[in-house]
Parts: C-alpha cells; sequence; structure tokens
C-alpha cells in the first residue's frame, strides 16, 4: 500500500503466479463501481480507495484543495474535519477491501508494505473494521507490517525478476 495498491500470494514459501501471472493483484478489483475511475479503466478499484494516491484524489475531488497522504493523516490525528472524514472512509475502505481479501482466500497472514503500512491505524481502527467486513464472527488472520520497511515490494519484485530469469535459462529459452 502505497503510490498504488497490489499484492501477492505465497503458499507453502512459493510464490503463487497464477494463470494470467496476476495472482494477489487485488488493486483493481472494484469494490465500489460507481466510485472514481481508476487508469486501469475501471471505477471503485481497491486502488482508487486505499492507495495514497487514491486517498489524496478523493480529497481533492470532494473538497478542491491538494493535499498529500501525509497531510490528511497529520491533519485528521489533529482533529480537522475534512481530513478526518476522508481518513475514517480510508480506515472503512481498508476494513472492506481485506476483509473481502480474507472471506476469500482465509490467508494464513496479511503483511502490509509499502509507505501506507506506516499508518499506525491500521493496526487497531483499521483491523477492528476488517473484523466488520470479514465472513467470519472470530477473525484470528493478523495483519502484520511488514519487516523490509518501504521497499518490501521492490525486493519482492526484484525477486520474482530474478526467478524468472533463472527459470527462463533453465528451460533454454
Amino acid at each position: 500500500m502505497g503510490t498504488g495498491c497490489g499484492g501477492g500470494i505465497c503458499i507453502n514459501g512459493n510464490v503463487r503466479e497464477g494463470r494470467h501471472r496476476i495472482a494477489g493483484e487485488w488493486g483493481h478489483q472494484s469494490m465500489l463501481p460507481g466510485g472514481a475511475e481508476c487508469y486501469c479503466g475501471n471505477h471503485g478499484c481497491v486502488e482508487t480507495l486505499i492507495s495514497g494516491s487514491g486517498v489524496e484524489n478523493a480529497f481533492f475531488t470532494e473538497y478542491g484543495q491538494q493535499l498529500t497522504m501525509d497531510e490528511i493523516v497529520i491533519w485528521a490525528r489533529s482533529g480537522e474535519d475534512r481530513c478526518r472524514k476522508t481518513f475514517d472512509r480510508f480506515l472503512d475502505d481498508f476494513g472492506r477491501c481485506l476483509g473481502g481479501l480474507i472471506s476469500i482466500l482465509d490467508p494464513d497472514a496479511i503483511i502490509l508494505g509499502g509507505g501506507l503500512s506506516n499508518i499506525s491505524e491500521l493496526y487497531d481502527e483499521g483491523i477492528e473494521k476488517v473484523r466488520k467486513y470479514a465472513f467470519h464472527d472470530n477473525l484470528l488472520t493478523p495483519i502484520l507490517k511488514n519487516q523490509l520497511g518501504d521497499s518490501a515490494g521492490v525486493f519482492g519484485a526484484a525477486w520474482i525478476g530474478q526467478s524468472a530469469a533463472i527459470s527462463q535459462k533453465q528451460s533454454g529459452s
């Protein structure tokens, strides 16, 4: 979760690629069909709801003022009404998006990465919103902050690229 919103799936220590090589790409799942248009052509994608740029665009659309996600979070924490409303909607959207994901995959854990993973409220208020939307009365799925910092996605992409290159070399392609 950062400028955009993507993901990956790991099963028994192996990255799941999927038939179309997009397994775990939840950023372009439409969660709000009447929502903001996404660059992919759909409306209300996860990325338009809970990425930094998505929240910033929503704030601009609603209030006509350009603020960064950091500014929205800081001002929300200080009680500024417009930012608090936007931030509360972000947490609710986070809960709905992750709750749906958990209901479909029932993962052992969810690891958050990217710059937005540093927002401490995701790990208390956000998790409570996930509990509200997940299809389970006693949600046990841990939602954890990554241990690789904001660049965890870059490490994953490099690992996938390296794995693909090795696989291609081994197959003689």
